[in-house]
């Protein structure tokens, strides 16, 4: 799985994270220099987000940007038309910052020619047939696991187990689907979540590394095979056909009442973790119990 945050110059891992996104609005004409800051990697992939304050004079920049490091994409708003024909004359790969909720959008957006898309909400559910569509179209998915996702104005009334989001653990079952995740969050937590996702093994309750539930979920007795139904059950919560994940997280509340635990094995591959990751381990393995406790920040 390919990793993406938001530049943040304290972020521990900008030298081999796999996407960064900067800002246009916060460097403009300054882009270019921000870009031979650093020596990036020719593998990472430098995106550029115009969402805000990117119009027809951007693309000069943009160009210069592209020489500078070829493996290279901009992110824009659907209502930002004028500027998709000006980026396929410059041979500028883009996509938008707004998500697909429906396949509808999804065909929409192949259709005006992205490289990307954000596969949010219930079309998280489905994620096997979205995939071979864009994949046979050449086009990225893009899941945010750390942001548990719902239609807006309706928090309140979905559980949220029904909610759209990915476990650490579940990171693996989503690489046959799923190009990038990006990791979404306040910069001083930025470091830790990355490294909690790239351990993929997470102990402690999930309302303190998902952003959007409104009670605590206790990870550390949630059944395996959580990840892989959600893949493929197309939210059949939400007809009142299913009731699973809202059974395995009760179940998980009682193995924390009874101290029982389900046992995962964390991914052997990763290596960095930092005093701060230790600690937040630490945190989540004695007190799940506590609502209180957040993930420490270095």
């Amino acid at each position: 799985m390919k990793y993406c945050v938001s530049y943040y110059k304290d972020f521990r891992y900008n030298d081999i994270i796999d996407e960064i996104v900067f800002n246009y609005a916060t460097y403009r004409d300054k882009t270019v220099d921000k870009l031979q800051e650093q020596n990036w990697k020719e593998g990472q992939r430098i995106i550029i987000d115009l969402q805000l304050g990117g119009d027809i004079d951007s693309i000069p920049i943009l160009k210069m940007c592209m020489k500078i490091h070829s493996n290279f994409a901009v992110r824009l708003d659907v209502i930002q038309e004028d500027l998709i024909p000006e980026l396929k004359n410059a041979g500028i790969p883009f996509f938008f910052t707004n998500y697909a909720n429906t396949p509808d959008e999804i065909y929409g957006m192949i259709h005006r020619g992205v490289c990307d898309v954000y596969v949010t909400e219930s079309l998280g559910f489905n994620l096997k047939k979205i995939s071979s569509y864009c994949k046979e179209k050449g086009v990225n998915i893009r899941i945010i696991p750390n942001i548990a996702q719902y239609k807006k104005h309706f928090r309140k009334d979905i559980p949220d187990p029904y909610k759209f989001f990915v476990r650490p653990e579940d990171v693996k079952l989503y690489d046959k689907y799923a190009d990038v995740f990006e990791i979404i969050a306040e910069d001083s937590r930025l470091s830790i979540i990355y490294e909690i996702y790239r351990n993929e093994h997470w102990d402690g309750d999930l309302k303190q590394l998902i952003a959007g539930f409104d009670e605590s979920f206790y990870n550390k007795g949630i059944v395996d095979y959580f990840g892989e139904e959600r893949l493929i059950c197309n939210q059949r919560c939400m007809q009142e056909k299913c009731t699973l994940c809202k059974q395995i997280k009760d179940l998980a509340d009682r193995f924390k009442d009874n101290k029982l635990e389900i046992k995962t094995p964390k991914n052997k591959e990763w290596k960095y973790e930092t005093e701060s990751y230790k600690e937040a381990m630490r945190i989540a393995e004695k007190t799940t119990a506590s609502n209180n406790d957040q993930i420490s920040e270095e």
